[in-house]
């Protein structure tokens, strides 16, 4: 018996052994040439190209495409196979960066060192996710204690192969027990309950189970102490204060720190500034993350206490305080206090750091406006056919074309995803080149994305495209409404993606939710179904901005309420007037509050190039009603 277990262990080894062989070989025979262009003249002003692979016939890139699909699918569900074998005969893509991601994340996973080792070397370190590191990390084949460093601070969720580094470094102290009680806290707070014990066990205190149990004394017990008051149930509760206070002696300074940096951030979220701002006072600054120090500062904003905001702004950490937001309101801040030299140097710089929302506000400050006059023109159709004989774009191109034919939305994405690798070295000349390309071809989405890749060279009508105007305009107008706002809208919505659709169920090019449209359609005679129409879609959705218009009163309250429903954004409103900048800054959802941002500033340079009254961003701003 044991002699057969023993060669059944044998047999079993030599066949690990032969599949590992048989990987190794596939993807060591990955035939990835890449043949050099002719570049172009760099007299005439245009772009080089930089080295590019040979272009495919369509029927092989959407085959590819499919092999794609099933590679991927294997490779999460930890098939080495098929992975193997896509790999061999895929060129350098964004398609092979996807699969090889994945798969190092499996083998990771399962610890198979000797492909992952393998294969690791075969990524290029410019497109090795962060989960990938990390277990090139675990494994030690990549040591890289700048990440590590990095990821000790993280106070958000990590992927399953950084959480593992991170225990795996915290048994070993390779981390500060400081930095690893800090993310033990941030991970109760987000109800990560598994990963904050893994890392608490690592650290060499356990968290109590059940938490609620604890009574304090070890470093551990004394985690769960703080978890009662800082838990998502108890946080935003009236005696939440009250008890924290009550618990504070049998708890250490950080975590007392922490549990107010944690309140203020929950009442900051509820925006009532007042009481966020007296409990992010008593906390430690040492345990706040970026998200508690950007609500500090919000709460004092939107109170309007300059000389509080001007003094939280000058203590956050570095990177966070020369974030353009911040700046901006540091600038504001100083203005309102009198000191306009101090003011005056900072609007200049932050008015220089691209054409966001803050930048062009920060413009305006120094009372100049937004100049759409481009540098350059789009490129000629000699330049776009050279662009095009590049295999990355064709590839691109080709996958968006039959996206969009067969409204196929991962075939639409992955296309997304090859545009972005094939431009990523493409100086600023190829970059306009390219926008003009995929702007001739519909490919709108990533037209913008290559236009505003060029810093240097600014094409206002390839960054700011209007197509279909004879359907928005005339719609625009019927519902009382100026065109640039909708296209602000849209550009920031759906990038004029024909036919797209949210994960939400939002719809088309202005992104109409299907009950949205119903109850719009039987108020102006339509079938629902016309949300899936270009022309329907621009009605329906115009004639929404220009219904809630009419409720507000304002555009900023009208596009918060488009992105996060009309009841939001009124409750939102403060009791007195507000001014429109201030209320985008502190609404309280994250992906409303930047899409506010960029729809007004998008419509201010669509107003600028359409040669509307209203062009500046300051303007439409305006000041938002009391509630």
């Amino acid at each position: 018996m044991i002699k057969h277990l023993k060669m059944l262990k044998a047999k079993l080894t030599n066949q690990q052994h032969l599949i590992s062989g048989t990987l190794l070989l596939l993807t060591a025979c990955s035939n990835q040439h890449e043949v050099a262009l002719q570049p172009i003249n760099k007299n005439s002003g245009q772009a080089i190209l930089p080295g590019t692979q040979a272009t495919e016939a369509p029927d092989k890139v959407i085959s590819s495409f499919q092999q794609y699909q099933n590679a991927l699918k294997a490779a999460k569900n930890g098939d080495d196979i098929l992975p193997a074998q896509f790999l061999a005969h895929q060129p350098d893509s964004a398609m092979s960066n996807s699969i090889r991601n994945s798969w190092l994340q499996q083998l990771g996973k399962r610890g198979n060192w000797t492909v992952f080792r393998q294969q690791y070397d075969f990524l290029d370190k410019n497109f090795r996710d962060l989960e990938t590191r990390c277990y090139a990390a675990q494994a030690g084949i990549d040591n890289d204690n700048e990440l590590l460093a990095s990821l000790s601070m993280e106070s958000g969720n990590l992927p399953l192969g950084c959480n593992r580094w991170l225990e795996q470094a915290a048994a070993r102290q390779q981390i500060s027990a400081q930095n690893g009680w800090r993310r033990v806290r941030n991970l109760l707070a987000l109800n990560q309950i598994t990963n904050a014990r893994n890392l608490a066990q690592a650290l060499g205190s356990p968290l109590p189970d059940p938490l609620g149990s604890s009574t304090g004394g070890s470093q551990g017990a004394q985690e769960a102490l703080l978890y009662q008051v800082i838990n998502k149930d108890n946080r935003n509760k009236d005696s939440a204060a009250s008890t924290l206070e009550q618990l504070s002696a049998s708890l250490t300074k950080e975590q007392i720190g922490f549990g107010w940096a944690q309140l203020g951030l929950a009442q900051a979220n509820n925006l009532n500034s007042a009481k966020a701002l007296n409990y992010f006072d008593r906390a430690t600054p040492a345990q706040m993350n970026n998200e508690m120090w950007e609500w500090y500062a919000r709460s004092a904003l939107r109170l309007q206490r300059w000389q509080k905001l001007n003094s939280i702004i000058l203590s956050m950490p570095t990177a966070l305080q020369q974030q353009v937001t911040w700046q901006y309101w540091l600038a504001r801040s100083y203005r309102s206090l009198g000191q306009n030299s101090q003011a005056n140097a900072i609007f200049q710089k932050t008015a220089q750091r691209g054409h966001n929302f803050y930048a062009l506000l920060a413009k305006e400050a120094l009372g100049s406006k937004a100049n759409t006059s481009s540098t350059v023109g789009k490129s000629s159709q000699q330049v776009q056919n050279r662009i095009a004989a590049d295999g990355n774009i064709h590839r691109a191109l080709t996958l968006f074309k039959t996206a969009q034919a067969e409204n196929n939305w991962p075939m639409r994405r992955l296309a997304q995803q090859e545009w972005r690798y094939a431009t990523r070295n493409f100086n600023d000349d190829t970059q306009i080149a390219a926008a003009t390309l995929a702007e001739n071809n519909g490919f709108y989405e990533m037209g913008i994305y290559s236009a505003d890749k060029a810093d240097n060279l600014l094409n206002y009508e390839l960054r700011y495209p209007a197509p279909f105007k004879e359907l928005a305009v005339p719609f625009a107008q019927e519902a009382g409404i100026d065109p640039a706002w909708v296209y602000g809208l849209i550009r920031q919505e759906s990038r004029f993606m024909i036919g797209a659709r949210s994960n939400v169920g939002a719809a088309g090019l202005m992104q109409v939710m299907p009950a949205t449209a119903r109850d719009i359609a039987s108020r102006l005679g339509m079938d629902s179904n016309e949300l899936y129409t270009m022309r329907g879609n621009i009605r329906m959705g115009t004639w929404y901005m220009g219904n809630v218009r009419k409720q507000f009163g304002d555009e900023v309250l009208t596009t918060t309420g488009y992105n996060a429903g009309p009841s939001r954004a009124r409750r939102w409103q403060a009791n007195t007037p507000l001014e429109g900048a201030i209320y985008a800054e502190t609404i309280p959802f994250d992906e409303t509050r930047t899409y506010v941002k960029n729809v007004m500033a998008n419509t201010t340079y669509y107003a600028n190039l359409f040669g509307e009254p209203r062009t500046t961003l300051t303007e439409r701003m305006g000041t938002v009603p009391a509630r």
